[in-house]
Parts: structure tokens; C-alpha cells; sequence
């Protein structure tokens, strides 16, 4: 498994230096991909997904403090957007597209593992 992972990520480090990537956009595709400690696969990231909104992306807490599928709150979704994805910065999360919820919680739990959700992070 880790040799694909390896040969994907070499094959798409190439098609971004053919493709005449910025020095910012190659850092950024790099960060991205780095390895992690932990990987959500697509049944953990459902699973998060249902417990967390009943699958809702929409959704917003009786407070308004928790936001989308995945229940980020509005600084923890900055924090990481800034360091993965900026131009998601200030974006409402429950508004937002979601594939880039998706992204934004995996980034998320590669970060952290499950410890952002207490209680849904439990049934992974």
C-alpha cells in the first residue's frame, strides 16, 4: 500500500511540475500530501458524517456554533483551511461545496485523529 501511495504521489509531483506549478502551489500540494499519522478512509468519513449531521451538509447547531457535516466551528475551520486550503478561509462551512467538507475533515483528522469529534470520533 505504501508503494502506490508513493508511485500516485510521484505521479501527480509530476503532472503539477509539467503543468508549471507556482513555488506556493507546489508547497501547498506538498503539505497536502505529506504523509500522515492518521487516514480517514471513505466508510470512517461516512460514519463521522452520519453521527455528526445525519449526513446533512447544510446543517447548522441550535447555536449556530457548529456548522456542516462534519460540526466545525468557524475558527477551527479557518485554522484549518489555513494551513491546507486559504482560499477557504472565512468561508461558511455549512455553505460550503461537499467535497471540500470532505476535504476539510480529513485534513482535519490527519492532523489530529478523531480527538476533534469526542463523541462521533469514538465509533470510528
Amino acid at each position: 500500500m505504501k508503494r502506490r501511495l508513493r508511485i500516485v504521489l510521484a505521479a501527480l509531483g509530476l503532472t503539477l511540475v509539467l503543468t508549471a506549478c507556482t513555488p506556493a502551489e507546489m508547497a501547498q500540494y506538498l503539505a497536502i500530501t505529506e504523509p500522515t499519522r492518521h487516514v480517514l478512509n471513505n466508510e470512517q468519513l461516512h460514519r463521522l458524517r452520519t453521527c455528526e449531521s445525519g449526513g446533512n451538509y447544510g446543517i447548522v447547531s441550535a447555536s449556530g456554533r457548529y456548522r456542516g457535516a462534519y460540526q466545525f466551528s468557524r475558527a477551527t475551520w479557518d485554522s484549518v483551511a489555513g494551513r491546507h486550503y486559504p482560499f477557504l478561509r472565512g468561508l461558511d462551512p455549512a455553505a460550503s461545496p461537499w467535497y471540500w467538507q470532505d476535504a476539510m475533515a480529513r485534513a482535519l483528522f490527519a492532523e489530529q485523529g478523531a480527538a476533534p469529534w469526542p463523541h462521533c470520533g469514538r465509533r470510528l
